[in-house]
């Protein structure tokens, strides 16, 4: 299924092609929490080919040597992160139209999860990375 998104103001929109087993997890490391400013980053996670933006150009943050943030240089608006080896492209699910057509599947980074913040479900659960790869 094609979804679309965007950020805040719109000067950044894409299109994502989504699949019904494909995941999207809950992260809670450190640097999704600062680049956010939130307890846990929900994300989508695709392949580089799935994914598209539509209009406008988002800025570049490398935050480190496995990941790079893009944002909307208008609005600020943290839209995807795509990692060091091209094999993956995480899409904020917040910034997706129908941000509810996407069900988070399991929880990344579980060992960095705040104390105070815990989503009482029965998703898996990674203390580090979760599985990326969505599709052969």
């Amino acid at each position: 299924m094609v979804q679309t998104g965007g950020c805040l103001c719109g000067q950044i929109r894409y299109e994502v092609t989504t699949l019904a087993d494909g995941v999207a997890d809950y992260c809670h490391c450190t640097q999704c929490r600062r680049a956010s400013g939130a307890p846990v980053v929900a994300w989508l996670q695709v392949k580089p080919q799935r994914f598209a933006v539509t209009r406008g150009e988002a800025r570049v943050y490398d935050s480190s040597s496995s990941a790079t943030r893009w944002f909307c240089g208008q609005c600020g608006s943290p839209v995807y992160m795509t990692d060091a080896g091209g094999n993956s492209i995480g899409i904020t699910l917040g910034t997706l139209d129908d941000a509810n057509a996407v069900h988070p599947t399991v929880h990344g980074w579980d060992a960095k999860r705040l104390e105070w913040f815990d989503l009482h479900d029965d998703l898996p659960r990674f203390a580090g990375p979760p599985p990326y790869d969505d599709e052969p």
